[in-house]
């Protein structure tokens, strides 16, 4: 019955999040399930801590059947929308949809890259739910309001440590953090309240949940760009593989790659919207990019980034460059106004201390360049970047929204490692992984995307009757 209500647990949110994405993206769209559920699993798992927060605010106890009843009139509402008032459409075979016409080799090679990805992720959570509560950040910032709204059956309120003296703790909790966003504990305590008792294992396994989304995400997305089978075969292993986002799921309980998993998220669905205009992907687009701020105090800044991306979509060349030039002589000017003490996000201008610290350089080289978190991927992306905008041509417009929001992020990155006090996250590599984490997503997607359009160009030399561009509706069934 345990692990029944484990599972349980797990599939309500894939469910909530699946059923009403699958009422929204048309049929034919190609990788529509693996959108569809992909999508639907990172929105789901997004959903239940705010279904969470909603309970509380009715006064009813945190408990798993009080937010499960919740979810579960949702995932009814959405099966009544589909088989009562949404037209029956016919769709393709799952064969069809997932195995088009390929050359045996690129059978056997989209075969095995699927085969390693499932060996992985099996043996990943073995990992998790074997191992207990581990990273120092996790047991001291994030799993301690977990702990504490589990025991008291509703979120009671961390302060600050003055705060929490003053008040002689009557009614109040503090630790390292107060000020975090609760998405992260919510779902730990999901997870153990479906159980009926504390598990510092088995609570983590949201972490997995996770990395299978963005996975299949990753590649629905990267079908519906027009990526080919084998391309967005080969940048999903390429994503699921790497080093560092094992490790946050191995030693869950960090909120970083649900961050990463997010940005990510909104920034593919914001490319594809950008070209093919699709109202769909234009909702997903702002659900992810608002949730942002929901998991992490940085995903307020992610948030921003889209502000630069919308003018190079919406505006035509040279008044998007004046108009980007205005946006940052006002960001400029708000800094040298805005009052020293005031957090924002959880950052203010006192405590960030802004000053260059050439110290953090090599540490943010070395993470990229050197250590093996992100195995070649650095290498990977400087070769694709020139090559893929040149072999686009004209057509590199289709990327200048993904790239104006990846440039400001990274921009924000390097201010935070260089001009900050979290200079010593760079200097001792601490920080910098965890934070280069909630990018490297994104940036992967904007590879893929870059490759597959020198591939396209590649074969349309060879054989100008089948174009191909990044962002193109269609993929060539040999790809």
């Amino acid at each position: 019955m345990e692990w029944f209500l484990i599972l349980v647990a797990l599939a309500i949110p894939a469910l909530l999040g699946g059923l009403w994405l699958g009422l929204c993206i048309p049929p034919g769209t190609p990788g529509r399930r693996a959108l569809v559920w992909g999508n639907g699993i990172l929105a789901g798992l997004l959903v239940v801590p705010m279904l969470m927060r909603l309970v509380d605010a009715l006064g009813l106890p945190l408990g798993f059947g009080t937010t499960a009843s919740f979810a579960c009139g949702l995932i009814l509402f959405a099966l009544l929308i589909r088989y009562f008032w949404q037209p029956h459409t016919a769709t393709p075979s799952l064969p069809q949809a997932l195995w088009p016409t390929l050359p045996p080799s690129h059978k056997m090679l989209v075969a095995f890259l699927g085969t390693l990805i499932a060996v992985r992720l099996a043996t990943l959570g073995l990992e998790l739910m074997l191992r207990p509560l581990f990273p120092w950040d996790a047991t001291m910032h994030w799993a301690t309001k977990a702990r504490v709204w589990f025991e008291a059956g509703r979120i009671v309120p961390f302060v600050e440590n003055s705060q929490w003296l003053e008040l002689a703790g009557e009614g109040v909790y503090t630790d390292n953090h107060p000020d975090y966003p609760i998405t992260t504990p919510l779902l730990q305590v999901w997870m153990n309240s479906a159980k009926g008792q504390w598990d510092e294992s088995l609570m983590n396994l949201p972490w997995l949940l996770c990395l299978i989304g963005l996975g299949a995400a990753f590649f629905g997305q990267a079908r519906a760009s027009g990526a080919g089978m084998v391309v967005a075969t080969v940048f999903c292993y390429f994503l699921l593989s790497m080093p560092l986002v094992n490790t946050h799921v191995a030693l869950a309980g960090y909120a970083d790659l649900f961050l990463g998993a997010c940005y990510c998220a909104a920034l593919m669905a914001f490319h594809n919207w950008s070209v093919q205009r699709q109202n769909w992907q234009a909702g997903m687009a702002v659900f992810f990019a608002l949730c942002c701020p929901l998991i992490k105090n940085e995903g307020f800044y992610w948030l921003l980034t889209f502000i630069p991306a919308l003018v190079v979509v919406l505006v035509p060349g040279r008044k998007a460059l004046l108009l980007l030039c205005c946006l940052l002589l006002a960001a400029v000017g708000v800094l040298a106004f805005f009052p020293p003490d005031l957090a924002v996000a959880g950052h203010s201008l006192n405590r960030l201390n802004l000053h260059y610290r050439p110290g953090a350089l090599a540490g943010i080289g070395s993470v990229f360049w050197v250590h093996g978190n992100w195995h070649l991927f650095a290498y990977l992306f400087i070769a694709a970047l020139p090559l893929g905008l040149i072999s686009a041509g004209g057509k590199a417009r289709h990327c200048q929204g993904i790239l104006a929001a990846l440039s400001s992020a990274l921009a924000l990155f390097l201010i935070l490692f260089l001009f900050t006090g979290y200079a010593k996250g760079a200097v001792y590599f601490t920080a910098v992984g965890r934070i280069s984490l909630q990018l490297v997503p994104g940036l992967v997607f904007l590879a893929m995307l870059l490759c597959s359009s020198l591939l396209a160009n590649t074969q349309r030399e060879t054989s100008p009757k089948r174009p191909l561009h990044a962002g193109s509706r269609q993929a060539p069934a040999s790809e």
